[in-house]
């Protein structure tokens, strides 16, 4: 059996929106959540974190230097932790990101993401299942898939998270017993399906992980995916309108024989529409 490691980071917020309380993206409680990551070979997680270090240090002059994909978006962020930190130009820091996702789509990997629709959850169902528990089942779920594809073995090294859930339960021992249930129980939004190809669960502190970063901005680019283009997944329409920097990683989601991404590498919960989306390269 071949070994693997499944690298996940979230974007977005946690929890559901209050009584009374809007979902919005300027601060508060984001409309989506997503967790999202990549499925790395011992080799190829060896090689992207040194090929990403190399980059930095190409680009910065240091190689401990983390990368987010909200500082690199945002004109504010994106100065103040790299233009005048490293006294880089905007070329610069265009040239790196290029780089960045030449190593992601160069690199043998498998991109999986889940977003959560929390007002449709909350719509649909009185006593919702927390927002990411239900992402974390989805993605275990396929990478469950995968894995008797590939006959291999996955563990799962999660970003490290702090906070704790309206109710005071914290966020990271939330998800380690889910992560047991779901490998002692199967999953209870598939009943019968059981992860006996799901290692353990560690967390990694981004800062220091480059496959974690890398997550990161699989994570971002989806929920940017749904933030601009939310409505437009669940309509019969000809084409789905697609975000840049998602579209540059479309060749490495995990999809069906005909390129169909939605509901493969990408998992929308609830799922409205009928269409099985591919992300146009």
């Amino acid at each position: 059996m071949r070994d693997f490691t499944f690298y996940i980071d979230d974007s977005g917020t946690k929890d559901y929106a209050a009584p009374g309380q809007e979902y919005g993206t300027a601060g508060g409680v984001t409309p989506y959540f997503v967790f999202g990551g990549l499925i790395l070979g011992q080799r190829a997680a060896g090689e992207a974190h040194h090929k990403l270090r190399l980059l930095k240090q190409a680009c910065f002059g240091r190689k401990n230097v983390e990368i987010k994909a909200n500082w690199l978006r945002y004109g504010k962020e994106r100065r103040a932790r790299y233009l005048d930190r490293f006294q880089l130009s905007e070329e610069d820091v265009r040239d790196f990101v290029d780089k960045v996702y030449e190593l992601i789509l160069g690199t043998e990997c498998i991109l999986l993401a889940c977003a959560i629709d929390k007002q449709a959850v909350q719509e649909r169902y009185a006593t919702p299942h927390y927002a990411p528990a239900i992402a974390y089942d989805f993605m275990l779920q396929r990478a469950q898939m995968q894995m008797h594809q590939r006959n291999g073995y996955v563990r799962i090294v999660m970003d490290d998270m702090a906070g704790a859930t309206p109710h005071g339960n914290q966020y990271k021992d939330n998800l380690r017993r889910q992560h047991e249930r779901l490998r002692t129980h199967g999953s209870p939004l598939m009943p019968g399906f059981h992860y006996d190809r799901i290692g353990g669960l560690k967390f990694s502190d981004s800062r220091s992980d480059e496959r974690i970063q890398l997550a990161d901005l699989v994570a971002y680019n989806v929920y940017r995916q749904f933030i601009e283009h939310g409505e437009d997944w669940d309509r019969d329409s000809e084409s789905l309108s697609t975000y840049e920097y998602l579209r540059r990683l479309a060749p490495r989601f995990c999809q069906d024989k005909n390129g169909r991404i939605a509901g493969y590498g990408i998992v929308k919960f609830p799922q409205i529409g009928k269409r099985r989306w591919g992300i146009p390269t």
